[in-house]
């Protein structure tokens, strides 16, 4: 019996050769890997476990579940929790109905003047919360609060003297009525696309019918664009959970505490800083973020793809008649443009011509001044707050940008292995809240294990915790763009011998510029109105005009120097947004096609 010759055995490189080639062919994709894991992943991994840590973040101690055996035995913790569920709740669904409503009248009705009504829906983005908030407390305090003020003297007449009201913006109710008519604008940009795309032939029907213009509202347009509205409610639903300019400025004076102001008054409360408390509590607060957030993409995303409701070459918008009722709907808008910049703008003005705030009256005519104005160019705290915030401004929106557009290039263009978790991990920080990521930021940072890298009270942790929370928003801007924009060009250039890199410059970066523009200035913008962050990672020598403002009006109480402040800051954002649109829709014009 003749025994089988053996196979001749396969040469193999050895693992770590492996690796290392897949290393240098993947050099790039490594590289961005590891920044992401670093800006995002390690902070949050760190804070998790701090929360099952004793001590203080200089000198952790051993391992316990004391934190959390707290968290849960503060009955604070539950009142929180209600009150965060409630806010979040009814200011998604009240500012929903705000948006819905504005939409459809811009796009299915008749209603005139329609382009100013959707400037004047636009112009609130201009106004940061923090600035709102502000102003209504100026109109709203029981004791000195314009309109209570005016109230008063009109229930006198009737012989009603009340001390103090008869309304009160420092409660729950009041904190909600704030943020619902600022958070309407951008759930409206949501609404009007839905609204301005759907077939118009079932509305059609049920008019032909003998349906009313409410009935088929309710009936058949709300019906169609209902998985826009769940969509656009968990959206907004989100967002309002980690809300914590309103809920500081008007919830924290009453005692009304909701999770992001609990979770920085527990690490910076005057008994001391409890960060092993405070990260057990935003470590439950990053759970509930995250599994909204898998409900919202998994779920809500789902349902709305499976719904269509456009029509092809027949497709023609449809406006419904108000007849008598057009000069009512404009009316709601220019409501709406009172309460939402008219009258906070007005209130704010006033302020900063006072020397010391004091309600409108012929007496104090006789004291305005732009005193307080000139005063911002002197006072050296806030020309340094102006040149940081600049500074913070331009290093964050160019460094999130450029990272988002890398990523974008990597998971869209090459179609790299493993880009779709690359595209996850620069997407995580979208349900990871404010308030949980500076106080990442805090005990990372401030580990003894991370003291070879002192960013701890510079800019540089405070731009690294905003690049963290804008990502999101950015590499869903440069996916979208970089989704439109044909290979030919770059396919061209690959022919005639230019490598990747020289193609990414010379090729897809200019194709791209205005959606990197674009971007740029969003983050920029949202940079310059952020108060959780800087209030949190600041120091002395580092403050941003938000928290000087923060500063000026709750520290100092010196309202009429934040309410210049304030009113500076609105002027200059709202010049730069109008800038930035002609900026962005020239470099639309000019793009190559």
């Amino acid at each position: 019996m003749q025994l089988a010759r053996p196979l001749p055995t396969v040469w193999q490189a050895p693992p770590l050769r492996v690796a290392w080639r897949l290393v240098v062919d993947h050099h790039l994709a490594f590289l961005i890997t590891a920044i992401l894991l670093w800006v995002v992943g390690a902070p949050i991994v760190f804070l998790v476990t701090f929360s099952f840590r004793g001590g203080s973040v200089v000198s952790p101690g051993g391992l316990t579940l004391a934190n959390y055996q707290a968290v849960y035995a503060n009955p604070l913790t539950y009142t929180a929790l209600v009150n965060t569920g409630i806010y979040a709740a009814v200011v998604s669904v009240a500012s929903l109905a705000l948006a819905t409503l504005f939409a459809w009248l811009v796009e299915r009705t008749d209603m005139p003047c329609r382009n100013w009504a959707w400037t004047m829906m636009l112009l609130p983005i201009a106004m940061p919360g923090m600035l709102a908030s502000m102003a209504w407390i100026l109109m709203l305090s029981p004791k000195t609060g314009v309109i209570n003020v005016a109230l008063r003297g009109l229930m006198g007449l009737f012989g009603a003297a009340p001390d103090g009201g008869p309304l009160n913006i420092y409660t729950l109710p009041g904190m909600i009525f704030v943020e619902s008519v600022r958070g309407s604008t951008t759930l409206f940009l949501m609404m009007v696309g839905a609204f301005r795309l759907m077939d118009p032939s079932m509305e059609e029907a049920a008019t032909m019918a003998g349906a009313r213009v409410l009935t088929s509202l309710r009936r058949v347009t709300l019906g169609l664009v209902m998985p826009m509205l769940l969509a656009a409610w968990m959206y907004s639903f989100l967002g309002n959970l980690e809300d914590f300019e309103t809920p500081l400025l008007i919830g924290l004076p009453a005692g009304i505490y909701v999770l992001p102001t609990l979770i920085f008054f527990t690490a910076y409360g005057a008994s001391g800083a409890q960060h092993g408390l405070a990260s057990a509590y935003t470590s439950i607060f990053i759970v509930i973020t995250v599994v909204l957030v898998l409900v919202y993409y998994r779920v809500i995303l789902r349902r709305t793809e499976r719904f269509a409701s456009v029509t092809g070459k027949g497709f023609r918008p449809r406006r419904t008649s108000l007849g008598r009722w057009r000069y009512a709907a404009l009316g709601l808008f220019l409501v709406f443009f009172a309460v939402t910049i008219g009258l906070p703008l007005l209130v704010l003005l006033w302020a900063s011509l006072l020397p010391v705030y004091e309600v409108p009256s012929a007496a104090a005519l006789t004291k305005l001044s732009l005193a307080h104005y000139a005063e911002l160019l002197r006072e050296s705290q806030i020309v340094g707050a102006i040149g940081n915030t600049a500074l913070l401004a331009a290093v964050t929106a160019t460094a999130t940008m450029a990272l988002a557009f890398v990523v974008s290039w990597l998971v869209v263009r090459l179609k790299v292995r493993g880009g779709i978790a690359l595209d996850a991990l620069s997407f995580i920080p979208h349900a990871i809240p404010s308030v949980a990521i500076g106080l990442a930021l805090v005990i990372f940072y401030l580990n003894p294990g991370m003291r070879w890298l002192p960013i701890y009270g510079t800019l540089w942790i405070i731009t690294l915790a905003l690049m963290t929370r804008y990502l999101a928003f950015a590499s869903r801007t440069t996916n979208s763009a970089m989704t439109q924009v044909s290979k030919e060009l770059e396919e061209a250039a690959a022919t005639g011998g230019a490598g990747r890199i020289m193609t990414l410059f010379r090729i897809t970066a200019p194709l791209l510029l205005p959606a990197f523009i674009s971007g740029w200035i969003w983050v920029a913008a949202h940079t310059v109105r952020n108060l959780t962050l800087p209030l949190m990672l600041s120091t002395s020598g580092t403050q941003t005009i938000a928290s000087t403002l923060y500063y000026y009006w709750q520290r100092k109480a010196d309202f009429s120097l934040a309410s210049a402040l304030g009113v500076a800051l609105l002027s200059c954002m709202a010049v730069a947004i109008f800038l930035a649109r002609k900026l962005v829709a020239r470099g639309y014009s000019e793009a190559p096609s």
